[in-house]
């Protein structure tokens, strides 16, 4: 990882990985070594996610602290979880399988203007989701990353976003509807 510290040239870029590495590192290892259960291949990992961080490091955007947090643990998690998954790759399913999601999923609850109350009760209903679901609308809807940057970021084709990512909606509008509290018009 030292080589790839130093191949950094603009010294508002170092500053930036090196904030990132003081305030985040342990949440790093931390996440890594819960999933990966290794001390070693927890550093790998990290050492992964930060390589990730500085070749896209113009992509991303840093100024919020709880937002950055979040995304290099959805990073690490993401990293781990291929090392899990070893050299063997899941095809990506192809889209013709999908095109059966009903037009309610399309025009459903993500499309409203989101006032405070919306927000809490939708972040409510993301908490409920599975892990996998949570990272990719989190990347698709609150830090607003294509679906070319999520797919580079996680490692995957931009088609696997775009069907995780509607299989994710598909799974939020059911947890919205699941609790209805009044949220019909939603």
């Amino acid at each position: 990882m030292l080589f790839f510290v130093q191949s950094i040239r603009d010294e508002s870029d170092f500053s930036l990985v090196e904030e990132i590495y003081k305030n985040y590192n342990n949440t790093m290892m931390y996440t890594a070594k819960s999933i990966l259960k290794d001390q070693y291949r927890a550093e790998d990992a990290v050492t992964q996610a930060y390589i990730k961080i500085i070749e896209d490091l113009q992509n991303f955007s840093f100024e919020n602290c709880k937002k950055t947090k979040a995304l290099v643990v959805i990073i690490v998690k993401n990293i781990c979880y291929n090392m899990i998954k070893g050299e063997k790759r899941e095809n990506t399913v192809p889209l013709e399988d999908f095109e059966d999601i009903t037009a309610e999923a399309e025009d459903g609850p993500l499309d409203f203007a989101i006032t405070e109350e919306n927000y809490n009760f939708l972040l409510s209903c993301l908490s409920k989701l599975e892990s996998s679901y949570q990272d990719i609308l989190s990347l698709k809807l609150f830090y607003e990353y294509t679906d070319n940057e999520i797919a580079k970021m996680l490692d995957i084709t931009p088609n696997n976003v775009y069907v995780r990512f509607h299989r994710a909606k598909k799974a939020l509008i059911e947890e919205i509807q699941k609790r209805g509290s009044g949220y019909d018009k939603i």
